[in-house]
């Protein structure tokens, strides 16, 4: 279920194929045809969203498109049956005008899949040099997919967010403090220390600590690196780190000792050349 243009065109019409030989080889009516349509599809749909889950915007982006075909095919067929009385067999093929709105859902559809997969995967590589300015910085190599970061998404989940809360609230009355830097100028291609000092609530340096560091690019997530920081000193730890691409970087630090847990972030920045 990758191609979102075939998934969601192809459910498209599945569900208006289904509704007009429903409609045609039986007696029943539109909104049952349309209920009957709509039950069976997601009997085939959820299952194999469960077990080919990519997300609850494709999973919306479906289920939207595949129960509105069937209901506005209901709304067209009952007001046709409703101008011609009940007795509509015998007369042709399905209407014009839920075949229009079918139509209609499909473009939706095309636009919407187009859109996702764009964001996802990015443009093609024929299309990029076609399409896509010339990039300024002279790189050869030009990606239009943005799969990105997203910082503090505790909001989506709110249990994921109480306990975020309950983490700094903890965090706050324990009173470690956390300096970070590197030492000397970052720059692109070549290995820079990145230091991190870390001390207690009382002011002295806090030992014997496990120190993290995540560097994450926010334009894109494949360059994504996690550091382990090593001691070098009472409450100094290091690690010598290479970034990939130069520009913004997120960088977020977590310190563990003996069951507690400071977490920090910061941004940095990396230089060509």
């Amino acid at each position: 279920m990758d191609n979102l243009v075939l998934t969601l065109g192809g459910g498209v019409v599945l569900s208006f194929l289904a509704f007009a030989l429903i409609y045609r080889l039986t007696r029943l009516r539109g909104y049952q045809v349309a209920l009957v349509v709509i039950v069976g599809m997601l009997c085939v749909f959820l299952p194999l969203q469960i077990v080919f889950w990519q997300g609850v915007d494709v999973f919306a982006i479906h289920l939207a498109l595949f129960v509105i075909t069937p209901y506005g095919m209901a709304i067209v067929t009952a007001q046709w049956e409703a101008s011609r009385g009940a007795e509509r067999r015998g007369g042709g093929w399905i209407h014009w005008a839920p075949a229009t709105i079918v139509a209609f859902f499909l473009v939706i559809a095309t636009v919407d899949a187009t859109i996702i997969s764009l964001a996802n995967h990015g443009m093609p590589s024929g299309l990029v040099g076609r399409i896509l300015p010339e990039p300024r910085s002279g790189a050869e190599h030009v990606t239009s997919h943005f799969p990105g970061t997203v910082a503090n998404d505790y909001f989506k989940k709110e249990p994921l967010f109480n306990e975020h809360l309950a983490r700094l609230a903890e965090q706050e009355e324990r009173g470690w403090e956390v300096r970070q830097g590197w030492i000397g100028t970052p720059r692109l291609g070549s290995e820079t220390v990145f230091q991190v000092k870390v001390l207690d609530g009382q002011g002295k340096p806090l030992s014997g600590a496990r120190v993290e560091g995540w560097f994450a690019r926010p334009s894109d997530e494949r360059q994504d690196r996690m550091v382990r920081f090593e001691a070098v000193g009472p409450g100094i730890y290091q690690a010598p780190v290479a970034l990939a691409m130069p520009g913004a970087w997120e960088v977020r630090l977590r310190v563990e000792r003996e069951g507690d847990v400071h977490e920090q972030r910061g941004v940095t920045s990396v230089r060509e050349g």
